[in-house]
């Protein structure tokens, strides 16, 4: 029985978020799909990064208006083939307080969400297509096969026999999958599908004329006699897997079928064309849900078909075929036949010379197409339709008589193993057999390398390979390779390495040290795309080892070996001889209401009377006056004696007692979770906190001389003093600073921050940046010069926005950004393995090494050999903070719909993709909603203005100051993804491409195309088209085809 006391979704305060260019695509689509002559099926082809998925949520909240008094269950069933871009977009997408984002990799598994379905008026469920609809004959995940398990059991006693652990085991080692089978929550199956499955086994028909359950029995009795880790034969094990494929399939079928989708949303579709246009098993078990009732489905796709094909692109003419038969799936055949004569239409007047002709022929295919799809663009948002992007050369892509040498010594070793042409490999990477894996050349180098003289001798002759000795003393490594050379010497030698985090957009004061650099103020980090999965391992692993002897040397430390042991933390808390030696580290930690409120930078900008960024010098003396006061409130200290240290975290504590007329003990809260120290056996953080909570300040010993300059700089830039403001700038202002339940969150940051500044590379940093006092000392003194206060309020304004919770209470929104900061600085250094080539009494030694990650990382489908790497949703979470990693690589391949644009606007184009739409989509990556160089540009030209200084939020005040100069006639693309300064930040696009090489050609011919193949779309033979108008087709934009609403 569905319970109706579900509260009906507001639909305007849904949508009073959306940009009013994504309000009209939401009402365009609306009406669509419920209006006069309507289709089930519409596509929203918005360009990348313009928020397709809150166009669907703004359709889908005003469908489940419309349907709210009409239907008993509203099931909205979000499909997306990507499990990061599922995370990234399932909260985005809900509508309503009361839902539940359902989500399962696999249809199958969705068995055991059905019932709790039944009980809501409003459900979001989510899968994956490729393993939900194209269920294979085989034993799927243990998951899966421990859910066939249960639900066989639930209504046969006979499977109580161990023989079906063996039989449903697969793959699985047989104690773990009894361990699994005994975790397994039997409440979470759905007794009616139960029987039903059992039912459906007893009536379809198996092998012999026997029924499939019959068959299911006697293949599980083959296991009755077997012993443990016995594996079954070939046969058996064949015959086993088909029958669990057969049982997934039902099981699959059974889903669909108790699924009663309103509304389906396909996103990022064109990765499961096939499900669409196939008629296979699997197509037909999607259209079975996607031909539902009376649902209607939605398509997200930025590039929904190949809009533009090369003559030496394989499927250049199967584009032309492609993109008519997705057309013919949203509309219809006869609607396909009319758009394929108007398109022919089009060529023929583009080729005549005949104006009128083709813009006649146009208007027909574009009233088609927008019969059943909306395409909205950033580029037509500047008068020259380039989207504030600009191609920018990569100094230091130089080619060297080393790297020749290299070449000619990888050629030698393929060619005397009989492989493939290297060039390539080389172009793109430095050290390629070294740093290769997976790779038939390296594997034959590996089978077949020792035995061969030629390669010995070209291992023996070689001078410029990396090798464990060099890397294990430090020793500085070449580039490699003319591209590595490049960015090498955009980032590192620009002293990146120097940086614990992006300067801010919008410094409060003056910073310090290499946060004023005029080479690293305007440092944004680089997003590189390869050809290659070689190129990301390269790119991290070099990068990152340099990024990392040069903090090594900078420090002043005594050299230490690559593979040392790794520093513990200086941030800890220990306890020598019975004193507890980590209080000031409190201190650095605790959120401190009243020094947040006395170092606010805003305030005292308000104090004062002028505008950010606030002179270094006018900061500090406001702020140590308001902290001089919080002194005098104290009681008097003991004016002789030794000085005592405990008034560096003593103060503090009884600065918040004092202002919250609240008990010590009751002052010292902190959130504990998974990554507090009560969970570490090692630190003593318990005793600390418990002592904080107990201080007598009439116990209290002489002040130390510089107390007022240390809570100067706390109340400036303390972890947890930066992120308490942080949180309270988007959760209702400083005057609230004193909720428990954000400060408890700003405390998890601080602690996050602490094992951020606890990381080995990090202590190097501040060791080679400090004055050589106490370590805490000298992170409190990089967080007030490099502005912490400024970078953590722009991180937490942009993760109140893109995490999807600006409207939800305070205390969602401190949660949800306390845990993203938290994910994103808890990232560790992954590891890489190289190989150390080298010839020792003339035999080839292929010796494994490792090469740490962190400053530069690797993110996509590429494995690194360490087993404790950080899942990708983190590499992701960490890239788009302000903190490391500064590089991220990746090969193109699956990150389309995938933000990477927070803290980066520069975009590495290591190989060129085949053609322009292809560019566009990965520029698109960075070229976002409020993006790095967006709020750069806002902050410049608003910066200065007195109503920043005096918003609780500063950054919603730059942006709602840019939005009301807005020029007449834009649309709210203008400021949130472009705003262009004639003095500003830009899009950055780097092709590293040699002078005279082919790939500088085909760059070239590439940017011949990137404006004009919007005249071409959906026509055969593009290129031919292109080259047969030459200059001409840039004349011919007023013959574009326009689809937005």
């Amino acid at each position: 029985m569905t319970d109706k006391t579900f509260t009906r979704p507001d639909v305007e305060r849904e949508l009073e978020g959306l940009k009013d260019f994504q309000r009209r695509t939401v009402d365009y689509v609306d009406d669509r799909l419920w209006g006069a002559d309507p289709t089930r099926r519409f596509l929203v082809a918005d360009e990348v990064g313009l928020g397709k998925t809150l166009v669907a949520r703004g359709v889908v909240a005003k469908a489940i208006d419309k349907l709210w008094d009409n239907v008993d269950r509203i099931d909205v069933v979000y499909i997306c083939s990507n499990a990061q871009i599922a995370k990234q977009n399932l909260a985005r997408l809900r509508v309503g307080v009361e839902t539940d984002d359902n989500f399962a990799d696999r249809l199958t598994l969705l068995a055991q969400k059905i019932d709790s379905l039944e009980g809501r008026k409003l459900n979001f469920v989510s899968f994956s297509p490729g393993t939900s609809f194209n269920v294979s004959n085989s034993g799927g995940t243990a998951d899966e096969r421990t859910l066939l398990y249960w639900m066989l059991r639930t209504e046969l006693r006979e499977l109580a026999g161990r023989h079906w652990l063996k039989f449903f085991q697969g793959g699985a080692g047989l104690t773990r999958f009894e361990q699994r089978i005994g975790w397994f929550d039997r409440s979470t199956l759905s007794a009616s599908m139960c029987v039903e499955f059992v039912s459906d086994l007893r009536v379809l028909t198996g092998a012999d004329d026997q029924t499939l359950l019959d068959e299911v029995f006697a293949c599980a009795d083959e296991f009755k006699y077997k012993r443990e880790g016995w594996k079954p034969d070939p046969h058996l094990s064949s015959w086993r897997y088909r029958l669990i494929g057969r049982m997934r399939q039902l099981l699959a079928r059974a889903a669909v079928a108790a699924l009663e989708p309103d509304i389906i949303i396909l996103d990022e579709f064109q990765r499961f064309t096939s499900l669409l246009h196939d008629d296979g098993p699997g197509a037909q078990l999607a259209r079975a849900l996607f031909d539902y009732g009376d649902a209607r489905l939605i398509l997200l796709s930025a590039t929904p078909f190949k809009m533009y094909t090369l003559p030496d692109e394989t499927e250049g003419e199967d584009h032309y075929e492609s993109f008519l038969q997705t057309f013919e799936f949203l509309a219809d055949a006869q609607r396909r036949d009319t758009l394929k004569g108007a398109l022919g239409d089009l060529r023929h007047g583009l080729m005549s010379a005949d104006r009128d002709g083709a813009a006649a022929a146009r208007d027909i295919a574009q009233a088609e197409l927008r019969r059943v799809m909306v395409r909205t663009e950033r580029l037509a948002s500047t008068p020259d339709r380039d989207g504030m992007l600009e191609t920018v050369e990569l100094d230091g892509v130089e080619l060297t008589e080393s790297d020749l040498q290299d070449f000619a010594f990888v050629s030698e070793i393929s060619t005397a193993l009989g492989q493939q042409d290297m060039l390539e490999y080389w172009r793109s990477s430095p050290y390629v057999l070294e740093l290769m894996d997976g790779y038939v050349v390296k594997k034959e180098l590996e089978r077949a390398g020792a035995e061969s003289g030629e390669v010995i001798a070209a291992v023996r002759r070689a001078a410029n390979l990396l090798t464990k000795r060099q890397v294990q003393a430090y020793g500085a490594v070449d580039p490699g390779n003319a591209k590595m050379r490049g960015l090498m010497s955009d980032v590192l030698e620009r002293g990146a390495w120097r940086l614990a985090w992006i300067p801010p957009s919008l410094p409060y004061y003056e910073l310090s040290g290499a946060y004023a650099d005029e080479a690293l103020r305007h440092f944004t980090k680089r997003l590189v795309f390869s050809a290659w999965n070689i190129v990301p391992k390269a790119i991290s692993s070099v990068l990152s080892y340099e990024a990392e002897r040069r903090l090594h040397e900078a420090s002043g430390r005594p050299l230490r070996s690559y593979d040392a042991p790794r520093q513990r933390g200086l941030l800890a808390f220990g306890k020598t001889e019975g004193r507890l030696t980590g209080m000031p580290v409190l201190a650095l930690l605790y959120p401190c209401t009243a020094l947040a409120m006395a170092g606010d930078p805003l305030y005292i900008a308000r104090v004062v009377n002028t505008h950010l960024p606030l002179d270094r010098a006018t900061l500090h003396r406001e702020v140590r006056t308001q902290v001089e006061q919080l002194l005098a409130e104290l009681p008097d200290p003991q004016a002789s004696g030794p000085e005592d240290d405990s008034w560096y975290w003593a103060a503090p504590v009884l600065f918040d007692q004092q202002a919250m007329n609240i008990p010590v003990s009751a002052a010292v809260r902190f959130r504990y979770g998974d990554e507090w120290g009560e969970h570490d056996s090692s630190t003593r953080f318990q005793e600390h906190l418990a002592r904080a909570g107990s201080v007598d300040p009439t116990q209290l010993g002489r002040r130390p001389e510089d107390l007022v300059d240390v809570l100067t700089a706390m109340a400036i830039g303390g972890l947890g003093v930066s992120a308490l403001r942080a949180l309270n700038r988007v959760t209702g202002g400083l005057e609230l600073v004193d909720d428990f339940t954000v400060r408890d969150h700003a405390s998890s940051i601080a602690w996050s921050l602490r094992n951020h500044f606890n990381q080995p590379e990090m202590m190097s940093l501040i060791r080679g940046s400090g004055e050589d006092a106490a370590y805490w000392k000298d992170v409190l003194n990089h967080c007030v010069d490099g502005g912490l206060t400024s970078v953590l309020d722009e991180y937490a304004h942009v993760l109140n926005e893109s995490l999807g919770v600006a409207q939800k209470p305070g205390n969602e929104k401190a949660a949800a950004i306390a845990e993203e900061i938290t994910g994103a600085l808890g990232v560790r250094a992954s590891v890489n393995k190289a190989t150390d080539l080298s010839v020792r009494s003339g035999e080839l030694r292929m010796d494994s090494f490792s090469l740490r990650n962190h400053f530069a990382a690797r993110f996509g489908r590429g494995v690194t050999e360490d087993q404790a790497i950080a899942r990708e949703g983190q590499v992701r979470q960490a890239f788009n903070s302000p903190f490391w990693p500064f590089v991220l690589s990746s090969t193109s391949v699956g990150q389309e719909g995938l933000d990477f644009h927070q803290y980066s606007h520069a975009i590495v184009h290591w190989n060129l993709p085949g053609n322009p739409v292809d560019l566009e989509q990965r520029e698109g990556r960075v070229h976002r909603y409020k993006g790095h160089a967006v709020r750069r540009n806002v902050s410049k030209k608003y910066g200065e203005r007195a109503e920043v200084a005096a918003a609780n939020d500063p950054w919603a005040a730059l942006f709602d100051l840019a939005a009301a100069d807005r020029p007449a006639g834009e649309t709210a693309i203008h400021p949130y993804w472009v705003f262009p300064l004639a003095d500003g930040y830009r899009i950055e696009r780097y092709v590293p491409a040699l002078p005279l090489s082919r790939e500088a050609h085909a760059y070239r011919r590439l940017m011949r195309t990137v404006g004009a193949y919007r005249l071409v779309i959906g026509q055969p033979r593009q290129e031919d088209l292109l080259r047969y108008l030459g200059e001409d087709a840039a004349a011919l934009a007023d013959l574009f085809i326009d689809l937005s609403p």
